[in-house]
């Protein structure tokens, strides 16, 4: 029933996508993109994997070289735009293990630490989006609360008294045993001023995303959006692509984007267009560099291909 619906919400979302589409006038705004905002963010999305790279060597305490954690998150960005519900991101845990010898239940701890950050802020950028929109003060009496909420989350999962005597009132077995791993991987493996230093570097890994965004939409289009519209606009694609309901977020990216720009006055031609540019370009740096791994790397081995029969 679960496999059912997906299938129905993505045809939908196809369906939707391409209605009504002029064709002429989508070719006229991808011709209109300009060449130095794509290669400047294409060089901006490489630079941001960099730093999620560098993000989850740092929640390993360095145990895995930078490289196998580069080399790791690429795969895992490439196989997502195939795999569903972003099963690419498990390639990581078997690659490190694999690749350095590690025991991947200490993997799969950073793992959910990394998500479970990664929720935290996109709950965040979407409550302060919502200012944006509403900007009255119930919304602020919302985005208040969700920062207190989100506050005293993170205080109860560094303290596992606390944690284990709150679960007892979760009723719901598959969250329950999700929260008991989460705090487990935390209390494991981050210190509250490790915690603090991973916060900020979640933080800084989605300012890149941002990054990425106001780079291509100020020098790639001709939009005329402020920060505040691109903002807006990529809270809500970036929220919606989270959902996994299509692999790598294909079609729901480009729809949270003609429904955001819209609002903007931008005509879904012109905002299909630019969406399933950008995305592309999120996509393009995984692509090369993980097709560079497969052609040099035994994967199931430790060894370069180059080397192995010398």
């Amino acid at each position: 029933m679960k496999t059912f619906l997906k299938l129905s919400i993505t045809i939908f979302i196809i369906y939707w996508l391409f209605k009504d589409v002029d064709f002429s006038l989508l070719l006229k705004t991808l011709q209109n993109l300009h060449p130095f905002g794509i290669c400047a963010t294409l060089l901006a999305v490489f630079l941001s994997d960099l730093l999620i790279s560098f993000r989850w060597y740092y929640l390993s305490q360095y145990t895995h070289p930078f490289v196998s954690t580069l080399e790791a998150t690429m795969l895992a960005f490439f196989l997502n735009i195939f795999a569903p519900a972003k099963l690419g991101d498990l390639v990581k845990i078997y690659y490190l293990h694999k690749k350095d010898s590690k025991d991947p239940k200490h993997s799969s701890s950073l793992f959910l630490i990394e998500r479970f950050f990664d929720v935290i802020l996109l709950a965040l950028l979407i409550t302060f989006s919502t200012l944006f929109i509403f900007p009255n003060t119930i919304a602020l009496f919302l985005s208040l609360s969700l920062l207190a909420l989100i506050g005293c989350t993170i205080f109860i999962l560094l303290h596992r008294k606390i944690l284990h005597t709150l679960l007892f009132f979760v009723k719901i077995k598959k969250i329950r045993r999700l929260l008991f791993h989460i705090a487990q991987a935390i209390q494991s493996n981050l210190t509250p001023k490790r915690a603090l230093t991973t916060f900020f570097l979640t933080l800084a890994v989605w300012m890149g995303y941002y990054l990425n965004n106001f780079i291509f939409f100020l020098f790639t289009t001709d939009f005329d959006l402020n920060f505040q519209q691109i903002f807006t606009a990529s809270t809500l694609a970036f929220a919606v692509s989270a959902i996994p309901l299509t692999p790598g977020g294909i079609g729901t990216f480009q729809a949270a984007f003609i429904l955001t720009l819209g609002w903007y006055g931008i005509g879904k031609e012109e905002a299909l267009g630019a969406s399933t540019v950008l995305q592309l370009l999120y996509i393009l740096p995984a692509t090369l560099f993980s097709i560079y791994l497969f052609i040099t790397k035994d994967f199931l081995g430790k060894k370069d291909v180059s080397t192995k029969y010398i």
